[in-house]
């Protein structure tokens, strides 16, 4: 995949590095070297406008990714990392996009990296001498003599399914946090936070929802005028994808010049999201194409998988995004909608009206097993809410809700929901859309009144089912896809905020009666780990096999979990927990 790589390093080493970030669409790579220190780009040969390098004597620098506002502050890249160089807080404050962005002075050895204010691109870097960073961990191996595990990452991985903080799997390696502006002098590292949301709950109403239109309809603009000419979305039956959707094509004359719709059958898999996308797509004017998702195709590239995201988000997370390596004709970028956790669809309104724990909230909002499971399943000595205490300490706000608000920024959607991304920028150019500081600080202004609650005597496990955020948004974007029936809920957009609670539960309990996949039941990884024809089965057999006899894991905890799983548990969470653990421990420390 396209990356960045820099620091104390030059020469073949600085190479080699670049080499090792290549996929199967690799373009050209850019290298700048001055004294002891370098810079190394390797580009996406089909997505011409999501980078930018620049070299000046001394200096030099990259944009992975794009920021979408430079024609706003009335200067071009050049002068942007002019600027970056002599003033990195003010400037990155002032920009937005989705990007990683590094820059590099040889006359004073100094690097400048900056990452967007969602994380929507990965930095990692050393801890050890030489300083060094990149966009995958990977790169970074052989820049330590000896790489150790890092048992509280494996910890997280087999809790949460990804990392939390600024963990990696490797103990001198440190994931860089959104927002942040580093600087390595002379071989010395810093991070320095350069903004963050206000969290200062609005009123419910008209006014709130009509400002969260304008503000990303903004956003998508700014990101629409940085693609190239063609690009792909992921449709399905649901509210994200449809409002992204809609407002990329508002205003061309022909959407068929250069925005595919593509779907695939999971979430779950009863053919309804392919159905309604097709009828969306329609709407729109749009081309579009179901694309199998099938176990025999991701088992060509379960590994890859794995590999695209560094160990660190479980495979059955990045399952549906690796239908990208089964596009025949891939458009330059792919977009998927995700707005949906920003607008109350994750933080629910009960992890913020009903814990005071800081830590409590966080293991309800993100944990996907119990602290009890991961302690028996390991034989190291580690304390798995230790992650989630070191954000509360982290934290600079004070009052509970500022708290889980502020570590939920700087967690959840650069190491869970936004990390999967790196699957499709395996295959093609991406472009987050929400990556804008002006739509993100209202999406963190959201009334409480306004995130999904759960229902009663459910111990806040069972939401409603959507948010009245996103039903607004959809309503002013295109009320004409409101009119579209919603795939969750299967009552149309424009219709009751109840009305879509009550089909919600409709939806569920009808496809239960029937035996049909349906939200809190099997998956399609649950199907394909218990079909023993597939490759997904041996796949994960021989892993579970390999941890068994790892001292790292309880053999005979994780053998029960496999098994557990082939009497007719839905366990394909916890088995790609540890199959993706099991599989990159091996293939990059054993």
């Amino acid at each position: 995949m396209s990356g960045t790589v820099g620091g104390e390093i030059r020469g073949s080493a600085l190479e080699e590095a670049i080499s090792s970030l290549q996929s199967e669409n690799d373009g050209s790579s850019w290298v700048f070297e001055y004294g002891d220190g370098g810079l190394g780009y390797t580009a996406d040969s089909v997505d011409s406008a999501g980078w930018s390098v620049w070299r000046d004597g001394h200096r030099g620098g990259v944009v992975h990714g794009a920021v979408t506002n430079l024609p706003e502050l009335g200067i071009d890249s050049e002068e942007l990392f002019d600027r970056l160089l002599r003033a990195p807080l003010q400037t990155a404050r002032q920009i937005q996009g989705p990007f990683l962005i590094a820059a590099y002075d040889g006359s004073d050895r100094r690097h400048v990296v900056v990452t967007d204010k969602l994380g929507s691109r990965p930095c990692y870097y050393t801890e050890t001498d030489p300083v060094q960073f990149a966009s995958s961990t990977d790169v970074l191996l052989e820049a330590i003599d000896d790489p150790t595990l890092n048992h509280q990452g494996v910890s997280d991985m087999l809790l949460l399914g990804h990392m939390w903080g600024t963990r990696t799997l490797v103990e001198e390696i440190r994931a860089l946090r959104p927002a942040t502006v580093m600087e390595i002098v002379d071989g010395e590292c810093r991070t320095e936070r350069y903004w963050q949301p206000s969290y200062e709950e609005l009123p419910p109403g008209e006014r709130y929802l009509d400002e969260l239109s304008d503000r990303y309809r903004q956003a998508v603009r700014r990101a629409r005028n940085t693609m190239p000419d063609g690009a792909g979305i992921w449709l399905s039956g649901g509210l994200d994808s449809r409002t992204t959707a809609a407002q990329l094509v508002a205003g061309e004359d022909d959407p068929t010049d250069w925005l595919t719709a593509f779907t695939y059958d999971a979430n779950p898999p009863t053919r309804d999201n392919p159905r309604i996308a097709s009828k969306i797509a329609r709407k729109l004017g749009i081309e579009f194409e179901e694309v199998p998702l099938v176990p025999d195709a991701f088992g060509e590239h379960f590994e890859r998988v794995i590999e695209s995201t560094d160990g660190m988000v479980r495979w059955n997370t990045t399952l549906n995004l690796s239908a990208s390596y089964n596009v025949e004709r891939p458009p330059p970028v792919m977009l998927e909608g995700m707005q949906g956790a920003l607008l109350g669809d994750h933080l629910l309104r009960p992890h913020l009206t009903e814990f005071s724990d800081p830590v409590d909230c966080q293991l309800a909002s993100e944990a996907t097993t119990s602290v009890e499971t991961v302690r028996s399943l390991l034989t190291v000595d580690v304390e798995p809410l230790r992650s989630l205490e070191k954000e509360v300490e982290d934290t600079s706000e004070t009052s509970y809700r500022r708290r889980i608000l502020d570590i939920h920024f700087k967690n959840y959607y650069n190491r869970s929901a936004l990390a999967s991304n790196q699957v499709m920028r395996d295959r093609v150019g991406s472009r987050v859309l929400q990556a804008d500081g002006d739509y993100l600080d209202w999406c963190a202004r959201l009334p409480t009144s306004y995130r999904v609650g759960t229902f009663p005597f459910t111990d806040s496990r069972v939401p409603y089912g959507t948010s009245r955020a996103k039903l607004g948004l959809v309503r002013r974007i295109d009320p004409e896809l409101a009119e579209v029936t919603y795939e969750r809920t299967k009552v149309k957009p424009s219709w009751p905020y109840p009305v879509h609670v009550a089909g919600f539960v409709g939806n569920v309990v009808g496809n239960r009666l029937r035996s049909k996949p349906t939200y809190g039941s099997g998956q399609l990884a649950d199907f394909w780990i218990r079909d023993e024809r597939t490759q997904i089965h041996r796949y994960v057999h021989d892993l579970v096999e390999d941890a068994r006899s790892r001292s790292l894991f309880d053999g005979d905890a994780v053998a029960e979990v496999y098994e557990d799983h082939m009497d007719g548990s839905n366990n394909a969470g916890m088995l790609s927990q540890i199959t993706t653990l099991e599989h990159w421990i091996q293939n990059h420390l054993d």
